[in-house]
């Protein structure tokens, strides 16, 4: 097996690649389609390194700018893409996948498991047509750039509820505007008040990615985020697409609205984080 970061050029036999699995490589995809194998430092690009074996790929590892890493292979190359990205790169700042893809990557590169500081155990969820059942979604609106600095507060208060920090405010008004400049920021006002909001935050020929689910506290209780996810449901569903999510497998409120809308469980998603 040949270890080797992709160059332009190999765009399209890589989406091929990861194509085999449009849902649980999404986010992948998602990167490639947009960015291409160009890395200018902006934090959603980065490298892809390839597992090579006759010269065609057989596995994919990408790290992004901000050195969290998603796997793409087989049982059988996952330990040696991760141990070759290791004497590239060194240890990850995160690592994030299905849980049993991310068990084996621990298991098999030395001292990785080791260094280990946080887990964020996750579970993954898939909605398609034939199970979608809408909540509300006429109380719903997409969102446009007047709406921008309201959908940017809540965005920082769903990291710092979540995560207990929030990123740098020109990062968070960046990816507010992205997504409502792609068309896929969805909102639910009371009184002109932005107070609820969710996203497609990847967009892919074959599925979408829900997130950035927030309501604020004084509103909540009221199906504000059913209506705003139902809405974003929508825009994906009728465009013939699939739509994942992933959501932390103690929050029962947050698994109970996805399944009420016709999640259905897809499997345990972990996210690792490392010591420096």
């Amino acid at each position: 097996m040949i270890y080797q970061e992709l160059e332009t050029g190999r765009e399209e036999e890589a989406l091929a690649f990861l194509g085999r699995d449009p849902v649980k490589n999404l986010r992948m995809i998602w990167a490639l389609r947009r960015f291409g194998l160009f890395n200018l430092g902006l934090a959603e690009q980065g490298v892809f390194l390839a597992a090579l074996e006759g010269g065609g790929i057989r596995g994919l590892l990408f790290r992004d700018n901000r050195n969290m890493w998603r796997l793409a292979a087989p049982r059988e190359v996952l330990p040696g893409l991760a141990r070759a990205a290791m004497e590239a790169y060194g240890f990850p700042e995160a690592l994030a996948g299905r849980e049993e893809d991310v068990e084996l990557v621990l298991g098999g590169v030395e001292g990785l498991a080791a260094a280990v500081t946080r887990r964020e155990e996750e579970v993954s969820m898939l909605l398609t047509g034939d199970t979608f059942s809408p909540r509300a979604a006429e109380r719903a609106e997409r969102a446009g750039e007047e709406d921008l600095e309201q959908l940017a507060v809540l965005e920082r208060s769903l990291q710092v509820e979540l995560l207990g920090s929030a990123a740098e405010e020109w990062a968070v008004r960046l990816q507010m505007l992205r997504v409502v400049e792609g068309g896929t920021s969805f909102l639910v006002r009371e009184e002109g008040r932005v107070v609820a909001k969710a996203e497609m935050e990847a967009v892919t020929p074959a599925a979408d990615e829900l997130g950035g689910v927030y309501t604020l506290p004084a509103y909540r209780r009221r199906g504000h985020a059913a209506a705003a996810c139902s809405l974003a449901c929508s825009f994906s569903l009728s465009r013939g697409k699939a739509v994942r999510l992933e959501t932390q497998r103690g929050n029962r409120a947050a698994i109970a609205l996805y399944r009420g809308l016709g999640f259905r469980e897809l499997w345990p998603h972990l996210v690792v984080s490392f010591r420096a």
